[in-house]
């Protein structure tokens, strides 16, 4: 239960700091590739495998590993992207909704349990999220009509749950227990070094600066980011639910604080569809818990 409740506060650290980011005008691709280069190196400084980092390429899980580098860097860019040009609210929801496919997989494919108080806790759960999410269109504010803008939260929704069931298939079916943390470093090891290539193009053709902003910035991303992932694969190995429980409830659990983060930081205020979605947040933990 701990590493689930870790999980679901280094997450919701992840998007309060992005929201700050552009606040202080951090630039987005040079703070997550630091943030990720960090979190390869805790993951290496935590490894207690057998393992190292040279043997990575003849692991079964290389290929995941690498599949989810690739699109952890991706993924980062479009949350911070959608967090910014729409908000925090949409990103959350369009990132957290998208438990729909691991839960799925989970069920379809790995022989998870579906009896009526749990399906009906998961779609209470999934209805939550959402409602949580809600944000009110504000008096004046402009209208999104760029398809790049509204392709946004789509694009982070698939994404985001070919992560999850990408982590779920891999800790199912491939990794052992004790190379749990070196599986998490290789992955963003991948995202780092394809992030890495990125910038110093930027830097080298462009002209762009490194400001030790990006450097910090990166650094105090990179530790909650790595955590974040560690701590769901070990709350997945305990295996104290299944894990077509596990992700509703660290969603839900991520909005959920989320919410009251951005209450007591952003001075946003709850409607009426907030405060109805922690209600059923309430009753889609009974349920799931008594299941």
């Amino acid at each position: 239960m701990i590493y689930l409740l870790l999980s679901i506060l280094c997450n919701s650290v992840l998007l309060i700091i992005l929201k700050y980011f552009d606040k202080y005008s951090v630039n987005n691709l040079q703070a997550i590739v630091v943030n990720y280069l960090t979190a390869f190196s805790l993951g290496l400084l935590n490894n207690n495998s057998t393992g190292n980092i040279l043997s990575v390429p003849h692991m079964n899980w290389a290929w995941v590993a690498l599949a989810l580098g690739s699109l952890f860097i991706l993924i980062f860019m479009l949350i911070a992207k959608t967090a910014q040009e729409i908000g925090i609210s949409v990103a959350t929801v369009s990132n957290k909704m998208s438990v729909i496919i691991p839960v799925a997989i989970a069920v379809l494919f790995y022989h998870n349990s579906l009896g009526w108080m749990k399906l009906t806790g998961i779609l209470l759960a999934l209805t939550a999220v959402f409602l949580t999410s809600k944000k009110e269109k504000e008096p004046g504010a402009p209208v999104v009509k760029k398809w790049h803008i509204i392709l946004l939260p789509i694009v982070l929704f698939l994404g985001s749950g070919i992560i999850d069931a990408l982590v779920n298939y891999a800790q199912e079916k491939l990794i052992l227990k004790t190379d749990s943390s070196l599986f998490v470093a290789s992955g963003f090891g991948v995202a780092g070094c394809i992030g890495l290539c990125l910038v110093l193009f930027r830097i080298i053709v462009k002209g762009e600066h490194f400001p030790l902003k990006s450097l910090v910035a990166g650094i105090v991303l990179g530790i909650p980011n790595y955590f974040s992932i560690w701590c769901m694969i070990e709350a997945l190995n305990t295996r104290f639910v299944e894990s077509s429980v596990m992700y509703p409830l660290n969603n839900m659990g991520i909005v959920m604080l989320c919410a009251g983060s951005s209450y007591l930081l952003f001075k946003e205020k709850f409607s009426a569809w907030n405060l109805a979605g922690i209600g059923l947040s309430l009753v889609a933990i009974a349920l799931i818990a008594f299941s």
